[in-house]
């Protein structure tokens, strides 16, 4: 499990992995926020670090690691998947760093996407996009979860 940094807010709270400490400090973001009833998870992204190109096993392996890191923000705000209204993935088509078309890149977001999801899915956008932060970035998965919170009278 990792660590997480709770800030409390005037609407709900921060939550910042101890692993994204030195990038929250560097790009100003809170990596998830719950707002009253929402949870809003910025992007999380399937990365390849290595100039050679990745194939469709170590692909899926990302972007696993991607859910679950998003699953673990939203837990730590109180929410689970099953809270997620809204999905939004940002995709590098044609990069140099993966062996997969559009639609082979496509086709392996939607499988590993419906080992976290169950019908009724999330709403969904899937934008093209010329880069990523870091180098290497192939998709960037954002979400928003709406996960009531208990009311004391």
């Amino acid at each position: 499990m990792q660590e997480m940094r709770h800030i409390p807010t005037r609407t709900g709270k921060v939550v910042i992995p101890a692993a994204l400490q030195s990038d929250v400090d560097q790009y100003h973001y809170a990596p998830a926020r719950r707002a009253g009833d929402f949870v809003f998870v910025s992007g999380v992204v399937a990365c390849n670090r290595h100039e050679q190109p990745m194939g469709a096993d170590a692909f899926g392996a990302e972007l696993r690691a991607v859910f679950r890191q998003i699953a673990a923000l939203l837990e730590a705000c109180g929410a689970g998947l099953a809270d997620v209204v809204e999905l939004q993935m940002f995709h590098v088509f044609g990069s140099d760093r993966l062996l997969l078309d559009k639609a082979g890149q496509l086709a392996a977001i939607a499988a590993v996407r419906d080992e976290f999801f169950a019908a009724p899915y999330p709403a969904a956008v899937e934008l093209a996009v010329a880069a990523l932060n870091p180098e290497g970035g192939l998709v960037e998965i954002k979400a928003v979860a709406h996960a009531p919170q208990a009311r004391h009278p």
